[in-house]
């Protein structure tokens, strides 16, 4: 294992954070579209059989079953038979039986012709190789070995946005971290990893310690294991052995609070529940969402939407809560800093940044 030392102050290249470039919807007609900054674009006549949406691009499979991509500028056809698709943040990975193949800002790759199971995150497509009996990780435009195996080969569980915590022969644990892979130790226990983007969080079952992996080290951050943690973009968040929340955050430690009921995190937003309230943190100052948990909540980038004690919907949005629409019981949805309200069928209001926008 990698000697590690305490974690103190750290600088990181921050993980990009994405605004909505697509919102897809279907009008009262069924015909499908996109909305981006008040405007829709029109992307076919007939409802779609299936689709799948990041902040950055559209894909699904229309009424002849071939498969498109949408990235907020052009529609393209990607392949007329695909027997599974997922997307990350600018890409569509997809099998057409063994074959695995990924569109990436408009570059198609064929990844392996013997693949199997696949699993897609924010920029990384880990997939099988039965060729070489190898579990291999595509990013930014290259293909990463991972590990080989003389039996079966098996997914790593933990994938995160440029992440993916695996074990390797010989009980010999790896994370991969923006391309490059960094030897955790040797471990015989179980270990439950947290992979966000740029860092992997652990109990060190060795050290008997709570440590994080970056790009270029291991470093522990508590001397004892602690009892949880979640990891986002370039911050972690945990609760120590009193149950006291804390958050790597902004290259810092900081305490979060000392009774949580839950938290979640998601890329750069952490909330959690405190006494009945939801908070949430952002630059070193805690904010109050909403003065109870609201049964509905949707976390994205930067901003929180939720069902208000009206049963409309209301966001948390640079750092402060507005109403987006008094609807009760309104179904509504999240991605990137936009909110998509739908008041009847096939009729929607949008919110982002402050501004509503009526579809």
């Amino acid at each position: 294992m990698i000697q590690k030392g305490s974690l103190l102050i750290l600088i990181l290249i921050s993980f990009q954070l994405n605004a909505q470039r697509v919102f897809p919807l279907l009008d009262n007609r069924d015909y499908f579209k996109s909305f981006h900054e008040g405007q829709t674009r029109q992307l076919d006549y007939l409802k779609p059989i299936d689709y799948k949406y990041s902040e950055e691009i559209i894909a699904f499979i229309d009424n002849k079953s071939d498969l498109n991509v949408y990235d907020g500028r052009e529609k393209e056809k990607l392949t007329g038979l695909a027997n599974d698709y997922k997307l990350g943040m600018n890409m569509v990975a997809w099998n057409t039986g063994p074959i695995v193949s990924v569109w990436d800002n408009g570059r198609t790759v064929t990844l392996t012709r013997f693949g199997r199971d696949y699993e897609v995150s924010d920029s990384l497509v880990v997939f099988e190789d039965r060729r070489d009996n190898a579990v291999r990780v595509y990013y930014k435009g290259e293909i990463h070995d991972l590990y080989y195996s003389i039996s079966d080969v098996y997914l790593p569980q933990y994938i995160g946005s440029n992440t993916v915590a695996f074990r390797g022969n010989g009980d010999v644990h790896y994370a991969f971290i923006g391309g490059k892979i960094v030897e955790l130790g040797v471990f015989n226990d179980q270990i439950e990893f947290a992979a966000g983007a740029n860092l992997v969080a652990f109990n060190d079952p060795f050290n008997q310690s709570f440590a994080v992996a970056f790009r270029n080290q291991v470093l522990d951050v508590e001397p004892t294991m602690v009892k949880s943690y979640k990891a986002g973009y370039d911050q972690f968040v945990y609760t120590d052995r009193n149950g006291n929340l804390k958050a790597y955050i902004d290259g810092g430690l900081t305490t979060l609070s000392s009774f949580p009921n839950f938290y979640e995190v998601f890329r750069d937003m952490v909330v959690w529940g405190e006494n009945g309230v939801l908070y949430t943190y952002n630059n070193g100052t805690r904010y109050e969402i909403a003065n109870y948990i609201p049964d509905e909540y949707k976390i994205r980038a930067g901003i929180v939407a939720f069902r208000n004690l009206n049963g409309g919907v209301s966001v948390f949005h640079n750092n402060q809560v507005e109403i987006v629409s008094n609807l009760t019981g309104a179904p509504f949805e999240v991605n990137g800093n936009t909110v998509r309200v739908q008041v009847s069928r096939g009729n929607y209001v949008f919110f982002k940044n402050g501004f509503t926008y009526q579809e």
